[in-house]
């Protein structure tokens, strides 16, 4: 019996430790959660360890996320183990404002000396929310844009592309006919001039290769990371929105977004005569296209210092992402991530002095990781632009170039995001199902998806 109880407290530890808050919290602690690389992690714990040495007597505990963010971010809130600081989102932020969960950061921004209105950038706004007219969108702020990128650019090998010329009579730029770029770019996609759809299709065909029995070697692109994503930025690059005005039902008579989905059908159906298969399941984005296994994927700013990428053997191209027509007239979306506070936090003047650090002098130190452009504007234009290694000063330029011209992704404040995202996944892939019985067309699975949104949303579902 002893030993059963010993074992059962030993479990119980265990389970407590992994959990933000719910071992005893030590008097003048906070906790702050969020989800990131090992590097990522490294960087909040200096931060952290930093924030300690200004503030003698506080400790600042980083716990990284394991498993789904926000059902363990629920859960910590519902057990009364929440965190004091943590990373919040577009598309879930609505539902913790509503529930009383997030601290109004407003007076805290007002009184503050070090980070004011003017070091915001707009898409700050995303986070505001209005209780007299019960809108998102203006009113006071309940979360701080941390950091941010031009999402979905078309990040690339050249070497694949200068193994395809040097292999074939017809180079992949002539084959394709994508805009290129000038100089000794000019074998490479355009930087500064976004291809079509159709071209990019074709482009990421012929980068893919196979054995002689037909086996691929290697993939000309992926769509294996936060897919839906994708086609919210395809339809937002096309100059319309996944929900409709009043954000309450699914846009499906939007012609830009029926044909976003029936890009990524395409892709994800691996039609020969449409597109290249698609790397995914064992074959992660990131890793696939740092060991070449795969030839183009579609990230941010973050994707180098997470993912290794500093480090490759082959030359990295960046280009815009395609736009059904493609041309000069580029539009970016843009990922951001934002940092709240519990409304319930037993420590809110240090919980906000431990934000404020990470927004200003922390984050002058950040920026030299090579992570997304910084969430605090005036850092963003000075420090940011003025790292020291090269590589990574260039990289900065060219995407803090195009998010000037980028907006935010629009999520419906009605209904969370990864509910959307489940209900898709239900959907959409039956599509390309192999089971003529399970197989739906495409209008067929996005009426469904709309009927069973609208469901949540009314608040039957």
């Amino acid at each position: 019996m002893k030993k059963f109880a010993a074992l059962a407290l030993s479990l119980l530890f265990v389970v407590c430790f992994a959990a933000a808050g719910c071992n005893k919290r030590a008097d003048n602690t906070i906790v702050y959660y969020m989800w990131g690389s090992t590097k990522e992690v490294a960087t909040a714990q200096q931060l952290a360890a930093d924030f300690e040495v200004l503030h003698p007597g506080w400790h600042v505990e980083v716990e990284p996320s394991s498993g789904s963010y926000y059902d363990n971010l629920k859960t910590y809130f519902g057990g009364g183990n929440e965190p004091d600081v943590f990373f919040m989102e577009g598309g879930m932020i609505e539902s913790f404002i509503k529930d009383g969960l997030l601290l109004d950061l407003q007076p805290y921004i007002e009184s503050s000396e070090v980070f004011t209105e003017a070091d915001l950038w707009d898409s700050n706004d995303y986070y505001r929310y209005d209780g007299a007219t019960d809108r998102m969108g203006s009113g006071d702020l309940y979360a701080v844009v941390k950091d941010l990128t031009p999402d979905f650019m078309m990040i690339y090998n050249k070497d694949h592309i200068d193994e395809y010329d040097e292999e074939h009579a017809v180079s992949l730029a002539e084959e394709v006919g994508y805009p290129t770029g000038t100089g000794e770019n000019a074998a490479y996609p355009s930087e500064n001039v976004a291809m079509s759809w159709a071209q990019c299709t074709k482009m990421c065909r012929l980068l893919t290769e196979f054995d002689g029995k037909n086996n691929i070697t290697r993939y000309g692109t992926t769509l294996d990371q936060v897919p839906w994503k994708h086609v919210m930025e395809w339809i937002q690059m096309s100059g319309d929105t996944l929900f409709t005005g009043d954000m309450k039902h699914l846009n499906i008579t939007s012609q830009a977004v029926i044909d976003a989905f029936q890009y990524f059908v395409d892709f994800q159906s691996g039609s020969t005569q449409s597109a290249a298969p698609v790397a995914s399941g064992s074959i992660g984005g990131g890793e696939g296209f740092k060991n070449g296994d795969i030839s183009v994927v579609w990230n941010g700013r973050w994707a180098w210092q997470s993912y290794g990428w500093y480090d490759v053997d082959f030359e990295i191209g960046v280009a815009p992402p395609p736009t059904p027509d493609g041309g000069e007239e580029i539009y970016c979306a843009t990922t951001m991530i934002a940092q709240s506070v519990s409304a319930t936090t037993k420590y809110p003047e240090i919980a906000w002095a431990f934000l404020e650090y990470y927004m200003t002098a922390g984050m002058r130190n950040y920026v030299e990781t090579g992570y997304n452009i910084p969430g605090n504007k005036t850092i963003a234009y000075g420090d940011f632009l003025e790292v020291s290694d090269p590589y990574q000063k260039e990289l900065n330029e060219y995407f803090i170039e195009y998010l000037e011209n980028a907006s935010p992704l629009i999520y419906s404040f009605y209904i969370d995001q990864s509910r959307v995202e489940g209900i898709f996944g239900d959907y959409i892939p039956r599509v390309w199902a192999e089971n003529e019985k399970d197989r739906l067309t495409l209008s067929q699975a996005l009426q469904k998806c709309a009927e069973e949104i609208d469901q949540v949303i009314a608040g039957v579902a």
